[in-house]
């Protein structure tokens, strides 16, 4: 019986998965990329609007929720990357959100468009 619902499972998945287009989808963009389809940034403005939803504190949460529902749709590639690069690095969510309050200067290569948008929304909201 086990066995049967295994093979079902996977037999449904695998349809599933080509029906909808899901198999082998990359969902980062690194480096530079001169063209990306439509679709594709369709794709990254979807994960980073997800991710700026689902941050580690509630400060954060609502900060990068509000700022990608407002300008994430409008951003170009190279816009994206910046942002993606931004709030998926290395550093904790005290330090995005330090940044993002002005209270802690960023670094160099965060220090950008993005930030000051960032800055700026988060300056109008309070």
């Amino acid at each position: 019986m086990l066995n049967k619902t295994v093979h079902f499972y996977r037999y449904f998945l695998m349809r599933n998965s080509l029906l909808m287009g899901i198999k082998n989808r990359s969902y980062a963009l690194t480096g530079n990329t001169k063209t990306s389809s439509d679709s594709d940034l369709d794709l990254m403005r979807s994960r980073l609007i997800y991710q700026s939803r689902k941050r580690g504190i509630l400060e954060n949460c609502i900060i990068f929720t509000t700022f990608a529902d407002k300008y994430v749709k409008t951003f170009n590639c190279e816009q994206l990357q910046k942002y993606d690069a931004l709030i998926n690095s290395k550093f904790d969510e005290w330090d995005l959100y330090a940044w993002s309050i002005g209270s802690k200067p960023a670094p160099q290569e965060f220090d950008n468009d993005i930030l000051t948008l960032l800055k700026n929304h988060v300056q109008k909201k309070s």
